[in-house]
Order: structure tokens, then sequence, then C-alpha cells
């Protein structure tokens, strides 16, 4: 048996035309076993699917309203125990203006809005419904971009309500590419539904529990005002031939990161405002209410309202949950997290590792190197240089 051949180097299109979107396709022939393909950029792995053996159909890449922050070097692979091969495309301002020349952009859009609904298993239970369809109108250019995703600004024209009122300012979001390999545009449609769906269930998940938290906090006396997680929707757009994406109200004001990303920044400022300790004891209440099965990440946001959070579970989930976060973030979590008094209120008992706890840097030294990130607010939880 030999390695896989590359039938066809990739190459770029705009589809449907005048859409803003771009396509990057590539083709693999002699396949004699299942092989992953990984889509990179600059050498970042951004992408990757399944190809079983024998299937030598064309495989793609689609980049959503692509924009200068597209460019760069996009590489495909297939991989197998046979060997491997890579193809190339460089993804240039000259090949975006050629690709991109739309005159006519359409302003306003038909959608159909759909709420996650729980059950009695919030966890295990639960589904797309509610359905409402409206108009919305959303800017051409989006404004804010992370890793993941592409924030445009939308604004509710008629339907939508009681959730939204005409005239309401909401973010649209969308995943920045999706990897597919299918012959059609069915698979493309599925794993955007995927994507989005994820989203929903993430952070709606994470509102029901901080909901729970709320209901046992608030009544504590000297506790205040709780965190809370916006929720975020899934809609339907008919019309975009990519068409499932997110929206959730925008948040104007500051936005904060009140948690770390991982275990390379160790943010202790975001101990020393009430909504960075509050943030803290929820993942510390979510933490010990799971056993230490589940915690809620990336607690950011304007003020005491946040979104773009995440969930991480141990590698078998919660309870039929899992989660967009691998358990190293339980185990960082556990490492660094110093009780404060909203824990004490609440009764939290202290982690394991709190014996050997990291003592608390100087107010001078951290001053000088703080990781508490504030940026002027330029999106619902996407800050210009925000990972999404």
């Amino acid at each position: 048996m030999e390695a896989p051949v590359l039938l066809k180097k990739i190459q770029a299109e705009m589809f449907p035309e005048h859409s803003g979107n771009v396509k990057l396709s590539c083709q693999f022939a002699e396949i004699h076993e299942d092989s992953t393909i990984w889509w990179m950029k600059d050498s970042k792995s951004i992408a990757q699917v399944q190809r079983r053996a024998g299937d030598s159909s064309t495989v793609s890449l689609a980049i959503l309203q692509a924009s200068q922050k597209d460019q760069g070097l996009y590489s495909c692979c297939i991989k197998n125990s046979y060997g491997k091969v890579t193809t190339e495309f460089n993804l240039t301002t000259e090949v975006l203006k050629q690709l991109s020349s739309h005159p006519d952009v359409k302003v306003y859009e038909e959608i159909e809005f759909s709420q996650l609904i729980f059950r009695g298993d919030f966890l295990s239970d639960s589904y797309f419904g509610g359905r409402l369809r409206g108009q919305i109108a959303t800017e051409e250019l989006h404004f804010g971009e992370g890793v993941h995703r592409k924030a445009f600004r939308s604004k509710v024209m008629q339907g939508l309500t009681p959730v939204f009122k005409p005239g309401h300012a909401c973010v649209l979001k969308v995943h920045n590419a999706v990897a597919y390999g299918t012959r059609n545009n069915d698979e493309l449609i599925q794993r955007n539904y995927k994507l989005a769906a994820q989203e929903c269930y993430v952070q709606n998940t994470a509102r029901y529990y901080a909901k729970i938290y709320a209901a046992e906090a608030q009544p504590l006396e000297g506790f205040g005002e709780v965190p809370e997680i916006i929720p975020i929707f899934l809609i339907h757009r008919p019309e975009n031939n990519i068409p499932y994406a997110t929206v959730e109200e925008e948040l104007i004001g500051e936005f904060v990161k009140y948690s770390i990303r991982d275990g390379k920044e160790i943010n202790f400022l975001r101990r020393e405002s009430e909504a960075g300790q509050k943030c803290c004891t929820f993942q510390h209440w979510v933490y010990q209410k799971t056993s230490g099965c589940l915690l809620v990440t990336d607690m950011q946001g304007v003020g005491m309202k946040l979104t773009d959070v995440g969930i991480a579970t141990l590698a078998k989930g919660y309870k039929g949950f899992k989660g967009n976060h691998s358990m190293t973030f339980i185990d960082q979590f556990k490492a660094l997290h110093q009780c404060n008094k909203y824990c004490k209120m609440l009764g939290l008992k202290l982690l394991q590792n709190n014996s050997q706890r990291q003592k608390k840097p100087s107010i001078g030294k951290s001053k000088i190197q703080p990781n508490y990130t504030t940026v002027k607010k330029t999106a619902s939880g996407t800050p210009a240089e925000k990972k999404t």
C-alpha cells in the first residue's frame, strides 16, 4: 500500500457568488484506510475531519465572511499509517479582493429563532423550542473576531417578541471556519448546526447553574448582587448558505475577564473586584455541587453580566453532559483557586490543595504584571483581541 496522493491542490472560490464566504477546496486519492485530514493556518490547526478508506471526494474549508484577518498560509494535510501528503494555499489581500468584490449586500434577512428549553434533568434533557420568526438587520462587516468566531452587530427589526423587542441591539456570532468533506453542502450545514448548537448548550447550561447559585446566594445577608450569565439563542438564516448562528443581547461597557483561561496566566487581580470574587465563588460552588466533575470556565463580561463562558468536564462527562473544555481546566482551578469571603458565606469547603496554596503576591508586584484583562467593549463577549 502507498501513501495518499494529492489529486487537486487547494483552490479558492466565493460561495455562493457575492456572499463574502470563501471556500478552500482540495482533493486526495489512494486513501487505503481511514484517515484524518487537518486544515491549518500559518502552521496552527484550525479544523479537522475524518475520511473513510476509499473516499476521494473533495474536502473543503468554509471561511465565513472572509476579511483581512483571515489572510495567511493555509494548508491541508491527510495522514494515515501509510504516510501523509500536504497542499498549501496563500490567501493574500489580492486574492481576497478578487474573490470578495460584491456590489450588492442584503441588509435585512428573515430568521427563525429558537430557545434552548430544559426539562426535568437539565444536563441531559433539553431541546430547541419556542421558535419565533422575525427579521434582523446585520452590519456587513464584523466588528469583533476571536480564534473561533466572528461577531456582527445586529438589530431586531420585527418579530422575536417577547425575547427581543424591535430595535433591540444584538450580537450575531458565526464560526470562522467549518471543515467538511462531501460532494455536497449537507455535511457543511450539519457541522455548522452542531457548532452553533453546542455554543447554546454550553452557555445556557452554565446559565442554569448560575440561576440555582443565585437562589442560594441572594438570601444571604450581605451577599448582594449575583453574576448573571446571559442567554444565547440559536438562529436559522434560510437565505444564507451557512445558515446557523447564535444571537445574544449586546453588552455595553468595559469587558473584563474574571477567571484564568489556563494555568499559564495566574490572574490574581480578579479577586480584587466584587464581580471577580463572586465569579470565582460561583466556579467553586459549581465544582463542589458536581463533586469536582464540572467547572464553568472563562468567566467574563461587563459588570455582573457574563457571556462567552465555557464548561470543562471530566473525560467521561458529567451525567451525560460533556463540556467544550478539557478536564485540565478543572485541575488548574483546583490548584489555583483561593477562597474569598463569598465562598465562606456559602459554606464552601476548602479545596484539597489549598493547604499548599500559593502566596498572594504583593500589591506592587501585581501592578507590574497584571493578567486581569480589561478592554474597551467592542462586542458582547468579543473584544477585538479576545478569544472566542
